[in-house]
């Protein structure tokens, strides 16, 4: 007979694994793209402290409406179109 407890103890297990499974994934992703980035500025191709193009953008308009009439706010150091409500970008945490 199976307790309630072994239950508990096996679904917990179960959902550690998928859990980990779904993280190993992004993380081998995360460490490939370091060596790729790490192996690039040994070669001179990329400098140290170089800006990302997805972040480097110009400043834009504060608060804006759709043609739906939402408002929204956009960041002023990234670009990024947040809700009105929002304090702080959702991408690059800048105050707003």
């Amino acid at each position: 007979m199976v307790s309630p407890g072994q239950l508990y103890a096996v679904a917990i297990g179960v959902l550690l694994l998928v859990a980990l499974g779904v993280c190993v994934p992004v993380l081998v992703r995360i460490v490939r793209d370091g060596l790729e980035r790490h192996h690039k500025r040994r070669a001179g191709e990329l400098k140290r402290y170089t800006d990302d193009e997805e972040f480097d953008r110009g400043p834009s308009a504060s608060l804006e409406t759709d043609p739906a009439g939402r408002t929204h706010v956009t960041c002023r150091h990234c670009g990024t179109v947040n809700d009105a409500g929002f304090t702080y970008c959702r991408r690059c945490t800048t105050p707003l």
